[in-house]
């Protein structure tokens, strides 16, 4: 099978699949692993949801107190986790980023873990995120968002601010 080569300057999306779920530690210490790797545009956390209320039963309607949700740092930001990580999304600029983003993540993960490359977080806007943000103007057709970046990080039916935390801004 022959693969085309990567496009210079086109950002590469990675995913990150650990062979276990994360504890809140070694998830913090994966992220911050990866925040120090030049040429990271974001990072996507996925995972076993963590709820705070219990959804249905005889319990519904009280406090889940699960051990793993916890607040953890990355860089100078504090975040309380909502999954147990499973895995870990992360866009680079380019290919120059990808083996020093593997290293990060041996240097992180005490145990084994894959690697896979493609596109998993949308990079344009779709007729959700048209009608989430709406039009900048009736003559643009880019959406009213403050950071592109955004693009493909959030639930399109949750508050925006409710489960995205930016790290980094533009100077990272």
């Amino acid at each position: 099978m022959v693969r085309a080569a990567p496009i210079p300057g086109k950002p590469i999306q990675i995913k990150v699949f650990p062979s276990r779920l994360l504890q809140p530690e070694t998830a913090e210490k994966l992220l911050n692993e990866i925040d120090q790797v030049k040429g990271v545009i974001r990072m996507l956390v996925g995972g076993k949801n963590l709820p705070r209320k219990v959804t249905c039963g005889p319990g519904t309607g009280s406090d889940v107190n699960h051990p793993n949700r916890e607040v953890i740092h990355v860089g100078d930001i504090a975040f309380e986790l909502h999954v147990m990580v499973g895995e870990v999304i992360v866009e680079v600029e380019d290919e120059s980023s990808k083996e020093e983003l593997i290293r990060a993540c041996e240097r992180a993960l005490p145990f084994p873990f894959e690697f896979k490359q493609g596109f998993f977080i949308k990079t344009k806007a779709t007729l959700v995120d048209y009608g989430k943000y709406g039009f900048k103007s009736k003559d643009d057709e880019s959406i009213n968002l403050e950071d592109e970046r955004m693009l493909g990080l959030i639930d399109p039916h949750a508050n925006p601010e409710s489960n995205l935390c930016i790290v980094a801004g533009e100077g990272k």
